[in-house]
């Protein structure tokens, strides 16, 4: 894989992240507009496990965004 696919693979995974993330957390204080918004599909205790499930995945994905230009640095620069 090169440099760019890898690069936008990384922020699309990213985004996806901060997304779910973002929504499970309004699933832990607003938890009734949530389920009304979800249909039911995410309740209160459901929005907690994936909170909880998704800041390690997020951490290594963010460092990885972080990290990314010095551990591939391009051709040109040294």
């Amino acid at each position: 894989m090169d440099r760019k696919t890898t690069k936008k693979t990384v922020h699309i995974i990213l985004m996806i992240l901060i997304f779910l993330i973002i929504l499970s957390g309004l699933g832990i204080t607003y938890y009734r507009s949530i389920e009304l918004i979800t249909s039911g599909l995410m309740d209160k205790t459901l929005s907690f496990q994936m909170h909880s499930l998704l800041f390690l995945p997020f951490l290594l994905i963010l460092l990885i965004h972080i990290f990314l230009p010095w551990l591939w640095p391009k051709k040109g620069q040294k």
